[in-house]
């Protein structure tokens, strides 16, 4: 089959994971990265690959993206790596903040690709979370430090997930926000507390047994959906009604890296055909950006109308899936996609690769490109059947996709401002910052401080529709495992938060 020089296609993955090393001797984020960069060079054949790299680009970690790097900061992680595997690239990228990034940077590059303005592209991404962690609780100093002659370039989007009313509540971390999409999503399906709970154990318990597979994952065991869901010992609650098993784990030792060049330079640099896997359908969406502008709380325009768009690109529907890893930061991410997509949450085929971020790893905006380098793998063994790629970021907020297979395809790009308009244009509540008289709970979780219940974050409406963000303090274990969505309440605003008791 004749097919364009510029098509972009994948050729190269690698993925690591160290489970056992002791603290102090972990590899540094670059010296990961790396590791894995070379073996994704290997994976692809050829000859000369190193040299003919003209872009490296890193996927942003968690020590800048406001965790802190307690062993020192690097000012070019893409030439660092390149330095160290010995490509002399005409561009070094960091990434964004967002677990949308490894997908969203392959659809980026691919249209670079074929325009011309890059022909061979490595990206790269990892956690060394683990090895930090268990360093600082030995009391080590380790030099993690880098300079390089320039600092990277930095890709210029930047996304403000929250407001500073928002943040006072409650609304700034993962743990406390999918949790309103979870217990939205029971009421949704029309289960009770206790029967949604058992139902997002037996959905992750199957995650698990995956992971337990993986010879990838961080944490490779299977768990039933009771010792799942149980809040006991470790297991403790984090934000009702996640337990800790529910959580995605960012203390991990993972990286991987993703090799893109065009056809024209596969064929040169005589990359196998069996090693090549093209994109067919790709497409990059955004929810309303804020948690409280959100349409309701258990669905996602953006995800039904970026899946349906990347579906049609390749001229596929869900039922033509052989492969398929959807993000799992939180149960709820993969119910809310599943639904969009249009695929049952026990569809038979499975909906992770990995074994989902709690259960595989979770390793920070890098998550996504191991899912890609499973679904590469998988249409490799498997010449012709389509895999997909969903990647999400923030808090259910950007959604990237990738429908891969090894059918040569020539790629093809929609600018996503095109379909983008019809979310923006979604109309969203009211938010007052001040309320005051009485209301009804829209969605709420109950924040714990290690293990013991600390205060209620809910969402609530006021009679004329309009949107308010609360806290309840007085017992808020009592809203545990009983129906409190669409019960009412009396909320007053106070010199911090607004304050809401039962009505």
């Amino acid at each position: 089959m004749s097919i364009d020089p510029r098509t972009p296609v994948l050729v190269g993955i690698a993925q690591s994971v160290d489970r056992t090393s002791e603290p102090g001797q972990g590899l540094s984020p670059q010296e990961m990265m790396a590791a894995v960069s070379r073996a994704a060079i290997a994976d692809a054949g050829g000859q000369g690959i190193a040299g003919a790299i003209d872009c490296v680009t890193v996927v942003r970690l968690f020590q800048d993206s406001g965790f802190g790097a307690p062993f020192g900061k690097q000012n070019n992680l893409p030439w660092a790596v390149a330095s160290r595997i010995g490509a002399t690239p005409k561009r070094s990228l960091y990434g964004p903040v967002g677990g949308n990034s490894p997908q969203m940077l392959v659809n980026h590059f691919a249209e670079l690709i074929t325009q011309g303005d890059h022909d061979v592209v490595l990206l790269t991404g990892c956690e060394p979370l683990r090895s930090q962690a268990r360093a600082q609780k030995a009391g080590l100093k380790l030099d993690w430090a880098e300079e390089s002659p320039e600092p990277a370039e930095q890709w210029p989007e930047k996304t403000t997930y929250a407001t500073p009313h928002e943040i006072q509540h409650g609304i700034a971390l993962p743990v406390n926000i999918y949790p309103l999409f979870e217990n939205a999503l029971g009421v949704h399906y029309g289960r009770d507390p206790l029967g949604h709970r058992r139902a997002i154990g037996e959905l992750m318990a199957r995650f698990t047994q995956v992971a337990a597979k993986n010879p990838y994952a961080q944490l490779p065991i299977a768990r039933t959906a009771e010792e799942i869901i149980a809040p006991e010992g470790d297991n403790r609650y984090i934000g009702y009604p996640y337990t800790k098993y529910l959580n995605a784990n960012m203390f991990v030792d993972q990286a991987a890296a993703l090799l893109l060049m065009s056809t024209e330079a596969a064929d040169r640099l005589g990359v196998p055909q069996d090693k090549r896997v093209y994109l067919h359908g790709n497409a990059d969406t955004h929810e309303k950006i804020l948690v409280t502008e959100r349409v309701d709380y258990h669905s996602s325009p953006a995800v039904r109308i970026g899946a349906a768009h990347a579906l049609k690109q390749a001229g596929i529907t869900p039922a033509d899936l052989a492969h398929m890893d959807i993000y799992s930061c939180f149960s709820s991410a993969v119910e809310v996609a599943a639904d969009e997509i249009g695929i049952a949450q026990d569809d038979p085929r499975g909906l992770t690769l990995t074994g989902g971020l709690p259960y595989f790893g979770g390793p920070g905006n890098n998550y996504s490109m191991h899912g890609i380098a499973e679904v590469a793998a998988r249409c490799r063994a498997n010449p012709g059947a389509y895999g997909l790629v969903f990647a999400n970021g923030g808090f259910l907020t950007k959604h990237s996709f990738g429908v891969w297979s090894t059918t040569p395809k020539a790629f093809s790009r929609t600018d996503p401002a095109s379909y983008q308009r019809e979310i923006d244009a979604m109309p969203s509540p009211a938010l007052i910052e001040k309320p005051e008289g009485e209301g009804v709970i829209e969605t709420f979780t109950v924040v714990h401080h290690k293990g013991e219940p600390a205060f209620a974050l809910l969402i609530g409406r006021l009679a004329d529709g309009s949107r308010f963000l609360a806290q309840i303090h007085d017992n808020p274990g009592s809203l545990i495992d009983v129906p409190v969505i669409g019960r009412k309440v009396r909320v007053k605003p106070t010199d911090t938060v607004n304050i809401a008791t039962m009505a």
